[in-house]
């Protein structure tokens, strides 16, 4: 039965390359602070920075994670992204596949092989 006290959440973020992606992906699940990431790209960002409108080829990371990887998670993905002003948008998970759910949760116990 699912614990509804741990929620789940889904958070992204964008890098400059698939490289990068994938470097910064398998670091977040060995260091346990998500249960999975998806790269998804190349796809096109345009955003404003230092004044000036830009447009740049980047990769989606969209990871899972636990409640209790959340706050881990905004203070590693920093110091680990590479950009000066890395995006982390976190959004809680409402519903879904329970099994999947709890697979989330559990991930978030160090030492937990989920």
């Amino acid at each position: 039965m699912r614990n509804k006290a741990e929620r789940c959440w889904v958070a992204y973020s964008t890098v400059g390359s698939h490289e990068r992606a994938c470097e910064l992906a398998h670091r977040l699940v060995d260091e346990q602070l998500v249960a999975c990431v998806n790269i998804v790209g190349p796809i096109e960002s345009v955003y404003r920075w230092q004044g000036k409108v830009e447009q740049a080829k980047e990769w989606m990371l969209m990871m899972k994670c636990s409640e209790s990887q959340c706050e881990e998670l905004k203070r590693a993905l920093p110091h680990l992204h590479g950009y000066d002003v890395p995006e982390l948008i976190m959004l809680p998970i409402a519903d879904g596949h329970v099994p999947y759910l709890d697979w989330i949760a559990a991930s978030g116990k160090k030492g937990v092989g989920a």
